[in-house]
């Protein structure tokens, strides 16, 4: 019996915001004092995309994949490990349906930074379609280690879908 049909995943990250890093969110330079710690650019909203998709088809997490004691990824930037994950996907049968996301920051916004994040991911997911990607951002009205500036978090859900087997290639 084939595994067919849709299926989905979920993601959620979260980094401590530091002095002297910079602030990448979405694969893009965010201006603000601080920046996200991290073994990779630290990119939440993206590692949360990741680790979604590699959920969605059984493929464990972002840390399976890509682990922050390989020193191979150190600074790399997470659209790379995006475009890795994609083509996990596609080795393994997949294409994305649709991946839905969400920012949650006290600051700085993100909303004004949405078109040129979404560009971005679409980019790196190769999705022709621009409602493949939804991006959303939220504050925690103060509360907790988001509301009181100490971090940033992201959680995103994924839809994928069993690719029609290819009539010239072997199943």
């Amino acid at each position: 019996m084939t595994d067919a049909g849709f299926r989905t995943g979920i993601g959620f990250d979260f980094h401590r915001l530091v002095e002297n890093r910079i602030l990448i969110l979405g694969g893009i330079r965010i201006p603000y004092e601080k920046g996200l710690s991290g073994h990779s650019d630290a990119d939440v909203l993206v590692h949360a995309i990741c680790d979604a998709l590699l959920g969605a088809c059984g493929l464990g997490d972002i840390g399976i994949h890509f682990p922050d004691s390989d020193p191979a990824y150190r600074g790399i930037s997470s659209l790379e490990l995006l475009k890795k994950t994609c083509a996990l996907l596609d080795a393994n049968g997949f294409r994305i349906v649709n991946v839905d996301a969400v920012v949650l920051a006290e600051a700085p916004k993100i909303m004004p930074f949405r078109r040129e994040i979404s560009t971005r991911i679409l980019q790196a997911m190769q999705a022709a379609r621009p409602q493949a990607f939804n991006l959303k951002a939220t504050t925690t009205e103060g509360c907790g280690m988001i509301g009181r500036g100490e971090g940033i978090g992201a959680m995103a859900t994924a839809l994928i879908e069993r690719r029609p087997p290819d009539r010239g290639r072997a199943s």
